[in-house]
């Protein structure tokens, strides 16, 4: 997960090209000085700090490749390379629940990279196998709302939220499910199946449930995402259960 080669740097940044050389070939008391010498000049430098985390965890020293790519996330949140090394040091120390979560974040930010999705159904694999969260839209408290065509409450809730503010919710949920619809059909990207929302606090996914409205789904922040997605696509086959036996 640390092997990969780092993008090709701006001219202005050789050092980035050079240290990653001197890595690869096991130089990597020179490859340190190459890379500390060019983060102290470019402190701003996302890339930078990601070849100091990728030599330091070489060298076996997790603490300081942490330090590094933490470092590299304050320059840029979506730096690629600083999430993966966040994912491998999870890894190796069996933080899975990490782990998934900064593969997550660097699967948004470069979708396309199979090493990431390859890296990410490892780390799934060797979680011990989970129970799935039964679809109940007569809790309120369940954190599963339903709402019609005209963003009224059918049932369920947001969790623990007053009924007003369910209902709130529910509209809200409408008008994120129009506007997601809206814009795939602006992108020709074929039929909107859901929205994923992340917050600091939580994750909401609004999904249609054509042509009677859609659920919004509402979890923890610390919920894998993917896990959410997948709950919220049983939300719908259940919702359209609901509203033909509700009929």
């Amino acid at each position: 997960m640390t092997d990969l080669p780092l993008a090709p740097p701006d001219p202005g940044h050789a050092f980035l090209d050079l240290g990653e050389r001197l890595r690869l070939r096991g130089q990597l008391e020179a490859a340190l000085s190459v890379a500390l010498a060019g983060a102290g000049r470019y402190p701003s430098l996302a890339a930078a700090h990601d070849l100091v985390g990728r030599i330091r965890a070489d060298q076996g020293d997790d603490d300081g490749a942490r330090s590094a790519w933490i470092g590299a996330l304050e320059c840029d949140q979506g730096a690629v390379g600083a999430l993966k090394g966040l994912a491998f040091l999870a890894f190796r120390r069996q933080d899975l629940a990490e782990a998934e979560r900064r593969l997550e974040a660097a699967a948004l930010e470069a979708p396309r990279d199979t090493t990431i999705l390859a890296a990410l159904d490892r780390v799934r694999a060797s979680q011990p196998a989970f129970r799935e969260e039964p679809i109940q839209f007569d809790d309120p408290d369940a954190g599963i709302l339903l709402f019609d065509a005209e963003g009224l409450r059918l049932a369920g809730g947001v969790g623990g939220a007053a009924a007003d503010a369910a209902d709130i919710a529910a509209a809200a949920g409408l008008g994120l499910v129009r506007e997601a619809d809206r814009t795939v059909r602006l992108l020709d990207l074929g039929e909107c199946r859901h929205i994923l929302v992340e917050g600091s606090r939580a994750r909401l996914v609004a999904a249609p449930v054509a042509p009677h409205g859609g659920v919004l789904l509402h979890r923890p922040v610390t919920a894998p995402a993917g896990r959410v997605v997948a709950m919220a696509e049983r939300a719908v086959a259940a919702a359209r259960r609901w509203l033909e036996e509700a009929r």
